[in-house]
Formats: structure tokens, sequence, C-alpha cells
């Protein structure tokens, strides 16, 4: 049995349960070689899932956090998985070098603090230079960068037939589902909602999620 190692074990149950049991990535293609590009790879759970259902896939993955790249890659090598290129760097609208914070378990943003830690630096690359081909699945969970992300690739969208975007709302910033939602009407795509974590009585409830989401939507963005 092959061995897969991860970091923190609520996060690794959560995820095996989401991507494994209830396969919330499954896609059907006709492609015999499909692209799938996978922003925020995490521990690998994803880049396994998508490698064990389309063995001939080109797994293009980004993953930027000190905290779970080791895991990562031994997951990659203990896995066997030889379809993957793994770029350890944050998916954003430019090549530069950016502020990051990890929560060192669920996952790590872009310029959004936490308390009591300072940011390390590190290196990203522009989204869109990579959907210069048709992309069977693309999958975006990269921790609050996704409004910013997707609006810089807008107009290549045509090349994509699957998004898996995870929204993520800051309690005191303005909220931008309704801004991705119509980037990917005007492309084209059908959507789907499925709450990921939400206050049960938002009128008097405060909760929030790691510090500072008061909201995380799953959308499903495809084209018939």
């Amino acid at each position: 049995k092959k061995r897969f190692y991860y970091h923190y074990g609520l996060a690794f149950y959560d995820t095996y349960r989401e991507i494994f049991e209830k396969n919330i990535y499954e896609f059907k293609t006709n492609s015999f070689k499909p692209v799938i590009i996978d922003c925020g790879a995490n521990m690998g759970l994803s880049v396994l899932y998508f490698s064990k259902k389309h063995p001939n896939a080109e797994i293009i993955a980004f993953e930027p956090d000190e905290a779970v790249l080791p895991f990562l890659e031994k997951n990659i090598q203990s896995q066997e998985i030889k379809n993957v290129k793994l770029y350890k760097k944050a998916v954003w609208t430019e090549e530069t070098e950016l502020e990051f914070f990890t929560d060192n378990g669920l996952g790590g943003r872009v310029g959004i603090k936490y308390k009591n830690q300072t940011s390390k630096k590190i290196k990203s690359v522009r989204l869109r230079d990579f959907l210069n081909q048709p992309i069977v699945m693309l999958k975006i969970d990269i921790e609050g960068a996704e409004y910013n992300v997707i609006k810089d690739c807008e107009d290549k969208l045509y090349n994509v037939q699957h998004i898996f975007l995870e929204y993520h709302s800051f309690y005191d910033e303005e909220q931008h589902l309704q801004c991705i939602l119509s980037i990917f009407k005007r492309q084209g795509f059908r959507y789907h909602l499925v709450q990921s974590f939400s206050r049960r009585k938002p009128f008097v409830e405060n909760r929030l999620l790691c510090e500072k989401y008061d909201m995380a939507i799953n959308v499903f963005a495809y084209k018939n």
C-alpha cells in the first residue's frame, strides 16, 4: 500500500472526504490527454485524484506554501504520480514576489495578515499565461486571491471547459461573488453553487473561518 503524508489530520480528513468520497472534482471528457490545472494543490489529494481518474492527463499544479510543499512533494513521489508538473509558486495576475501568510494547516493566502505572524516572500506566476491551450479542468482554491486572478484571465476562459473555484468572502471587504459569476456568464459557462462555510444565522452571528472569512462558496462552472 502506498503511503500518503499529511501535515494536519483534520485537513486531510475533510479534504479526502470531499475529493474521494463525494467526488466533487469529477468531470467527463472525450480528450485522450486532458490538460488539468490545479491552483492550490496543498498536500496533493487533488493531484492524486486527477492522476488516478485520468492517468493520461497532463496535470499542472501550483503550490507556494512551504508548510505543505514537503508533503506534496513526498506524496507525488510515494504515490508515483508521473503526469504532474509542479510549480512551487502562487498563481496571481503577474510574475512577481508576494507577501504570503500561512495557517500551517488548511491553506495559506497572499497579502492577508494573520495575527502574530510575519509574512514570507513567495514567487508568483500569471495564470492567464497557462491558458493558451484547451484546458479540460481548472481548479482554483487560492484562499481569497480568486477574484483578482479570474478577472485577469477572463478573455482566456474560452479555452476552459470546467472550472472549480472556491470563493472566499472577507468579513471586512467588498464581496466579489457576483463579479465572478458575471465573468462566468459572459464567457458562456453555466454555474452551480455549493456552500462550503457560512453562518447559520447571518443576521446575528459573527462566526469567522480562519480569522478572515465569513463565507466560502464552491462554484462549479461548466460549458454544455
